[in-house]
């Protein structure tokens, strides 16, 4: 059987800095939503749903990480019926997914739970979608850039 193991190292990496992201994004969505506003609670949902697909990404990645040194035995748990057949393993980073290749030419999915995916997928549509709503809202509410070649008022120089 050929194998190639999800490094933990890269794996511990990209663990902590999506669970930073997380966290960040989240203290952020939760204080722009407290401003009110169209825009702010745009932006602070737009950062709560990247928050929770961060999350998602977390919960796949620990996943990985938890398995990395038993990826036959993820596969064996997987699918018992189809363990005989496996002839390698295949992992994914992005998003995170641990294959296990039967020589057949098939594969199935072990270890990262199946709604890891839609839930990023979806999370990063609504962030996305949230983020556009929130820019378009800015744009509606800025005023116009004033020409700032002559100072208003008391601060005017003379000439």
């Amino acid at each position: 059987m050929t194998s190639s193991y999800p490094a933990a190292l890269p794996l511990l990496i990209c663990i902590v800095v999506a669970a930073v992201t997380a966290f960040s994004l989240a203290g952020y969505g939760f204080s722009a939503i407290g401003r009110g506003g169209l825009g702010a609670v745009a932006r602070g949902g737009a950062a709560l749903a990247g928050a929770l697909a961060a999350v998602a990404y977390v919960w796949g990645l620990v996943s990985l990480f938890l398995d990395e040194s038993g990826t036959a035995q993820a596969c064996q748990d997987a699918n018992a019926s189809m363990y005989g057949q496996v002839s390698g393993y295949s992992v994914s980073y992005l998003p995170p997914a641990l294959d296990c290749r039967m020589s057949s030419g098939g594969s199935y999915s072990a270890a990262v739970h199946g709604f890891v995916t839609p839930v990023m997928t979806g999370c990063a549509v609504i962030a996305v979608t949230l983020a556009l709503i929130a820019v378009a809202e800015h744009r509606r509410t800025t005023p116009e850039h004033p020409d700032f070649t002559t100072p208003p008022g008391p601060c005017r120089r003379p000439r």
